[in-house]
C-alpha cells in the first residue's frame, strides 16, 4: 500500500491489521505487518518501494536478514511512551503488541577472522548499501531461538555477526540514520558506519556485543558523524571511531564494558576534530579503560566526562603529527574498579606506545580535571608494550621517543 504522506501509527492494531493515518510529506507510505498487511516481511516492503518512501513496520516478530538497496525510512511502530497516552495497554503476558523485533534468519556469527562481513558470508541483520536511510524504533535481536550457532557469550547464542552495518564492498554511503534501536546479541558489529560515510547515531541501546576481542558495539570507520544519547552495556569495545574525518560522541551512557570510548588515528585523512564530550563511562570490565585517544593527526578534544569504576580514567597513546590532545573537566574516579593486579589503577596514562605499531611523541594537555581513589593519578611512560602488560615499568626501549604532560 503506497500513498502520498508520512505514515503515522493508529491506536491499535485491528484484526492484525495496521492502521495508517496521513500527514502531508514527501515520499509515499508502505505498510508492512504479519497479517492483514500487503506485505509480510520489511525486505518485501523494501522492494516495493521508491527512494523516499516510508516502510511502515507495525508490531511483530519478523526473521529475515534485511538489504536496505535505497534510500528509505524503516519506521517501527510508535514507542511505549507514546502509547502510555493514547490509552494502549500491553498483553497479559506483559509483551507490548507494538514492539517490533527482527531476529536473523541465517545463523553465521563468525565465518571468518579480521572481516566484518567475511566477503558477504556474515550474518547482517539489516545490511544498509544505500545513501539517506532511516532506520528507527526496531528491536534487534541477533539470538534467535530457531538456530544454534554454539557461540554462547553473556548467556545468548549468537547467530549474528553484525546487527546494522553499511556495505564498504559496494560503496559509500552517507547520511545513515539509526535512532530509538535496541540492539542485542551481536557478535562483532552492533550498530557500524563501515564504508566512511556520514552518519548520525542517537538514543540506541546496546547490549551483549562481545563475541571476541575485536568486538565493537558502536562504530564508525573513516567517516563523519555523531553518536549521541546512547547507551551500551556488556561490550568489549563499547563506542569508538578509526580514521575518523569528525565525530562527536556526545552524552553516551557505557556500562559493564572493557573500553568506553575512544578515538584512534582521527584526521589522518583530513577533516575536523573529534569531540568526545559529556559522556559517563562505569563499571568497567577488569582491567577495562574508560575514555582514550590513539594516535591523533588532529588532535581531539575530550571534555567533561564522568569515569567510574575503571582500572584507567583517560589515556593518549602516541600521535600521528605532532598535536596536543586537550582533556578538560573530566570526573575520575578509580574506586570500584576491577583490576588483575588489585595494586595498579591509574587515573591517566600518558604513553609514547602505540600498541604494537612501534612508538613515537606524545603531547597532551589536562586542565581542570578532578582524579581520585586511583593508586596512580597520573602515569607518563616512554614506550611499553602494552600488549604483553600495560603496566609495566619501561625501563627500555623506545630511545628515541619522547612523552610530554604539559599542564596539570
Amino acid at each position: 500500500m503506497k500513498g502520498n504522506g508520512i505514515f503515522g501509527f493508529a491506536l491499535g492494531t485491528v484484526a492484525g491489521a495496521l492502521a495508517l493515518i496521513a500527514s502531508p510529506a514527501m515520499g509515499g507510505t508502505v505498510a508492512v505487518c504479519p497479517l492483514g498487511c500487503p506485505y509480510a516481511s520489511i525486505q518485501a516492503g523494501i522492494n516495493a518501494a521508491t527512494p523516499g518512501d516510508t516502510v511502515a513496520v507495525g508490531g511483530g516478530t519478523y526473521i529475515e536478514n534485511v538489504v536496505v538497496n535505497k534510500s528509505v525510512t524503516l519506521q517501527g511502530e510508535r514507542h511505549r511512551g507514546r502509547d502510555k497516552r493514547e490509552g494502549h495497554h500491553r498483553d497479559r503476558d506483559g509483551d507490548d503488541p507494538k514492539k517490533v523485533t527482527i531476529l536473523p534468519a541465517i545463523s553465521n556469527a563468525n565465518p571468518c577472522p579480521g572481516s566484518s562481513l567475511c566477503g558477504g558470508a556474515a550474518s547482517n541483520i539489516i545490511l544498509v548499501e544505500a545513501d539517506n536511510v532511516t532506520i528507527d524504533g526496531f528491536t534487534l535481536d541477533g539470538d534467535n531461538p530457531s538456530l544454534t550457532s554454539g557461540i554462547i557469550r553473556g548467556d545468548a547464542d549468537l547467530d549474528a555477526r553484525n546487527g546494522i552495518i553499511t556495505n564498504y564492498l559496494t560503496g559509500v554511503w552517507n547520511d545513515l540514520t539509526v535512532s530509538n534501536v535496541t540492539m542485542k546479541n551481536i557478535y562483532l558489529r552492533g550498530i557500524y558506519a563501515s564504508s566512511g560515510g556520514t552518519f548520525d547515531f542517537h538514543d540506541n541501546t546496546v547490549t551483549n556485543v562481545q563475541g571476541d576481542s575485536n568486538s565493537i558495539a558502536m562504530f564508525n570507520f573513516g567517516g563523519a558523524g555523531v553518536m549521541k544519547d546512547n547507551k551500551v552495556s556488556f561490550a568489549n569495545d563499547a563506542i569508538s571511531s578509526n580514521h575518523s574525518t569528525g565525530i562527536q560522541f556526545l552524552n553516551n551512557t557505557v556500562t559493564h564494558s572493557a573500553s568506553g570510548l575512544h578515538t584512534d588515528n582521527a584526521g589522518d585523512g583530513g577533516g575536523t576534530a573529534d569531540l568526545i564530550q559529556d559522556n559517563t563511562v562505569t563499571h568497567c570490565q577488569t582491567d577495562g579503560y574508560g575514555i582514550w585517544v590513539f594516535v591523533p593527526y588532529i588532535a581531539p578534544v575530550v571534555k567533561n566526562n564522568e569515569i567510574h569504576g575503571c582500572t584507567v580514567g583517560l589515556a593518549a597513546f602516541g600521535q600521528g603529527n605532532p598535536v596536543t590532545i586537550l582533556f578538560t573537566d573530566n570526573h575520575l574516579n578509580g574506586a570500584g574498579a576491577s583490576s588483575s593486579d588489585t595494586s595498579n589503577s591509574f587515573g591517566v596514562i600518558v604513553s609514547t606506545d602505540r600498541l604494537g605499531f612501534g612508538a613515537n611523541d606524545v603531547s597532551a594537555s589536562f586542565t581542570d580535571n578532578v582524579i581520585r581513589r586511583f593508586n596512580t593519578g597520573v602515569y607518563v611512560e616512554q614506550h611499553c608494550e602494552l600488549f604483553v602488560s600495560i603496566f609495566n615499568d619501561c625501563a627500555s626501549g623506545g630511545g628515541q621517543a619522547t612523552a610530554t604532560l604539559i599542564t596539570m
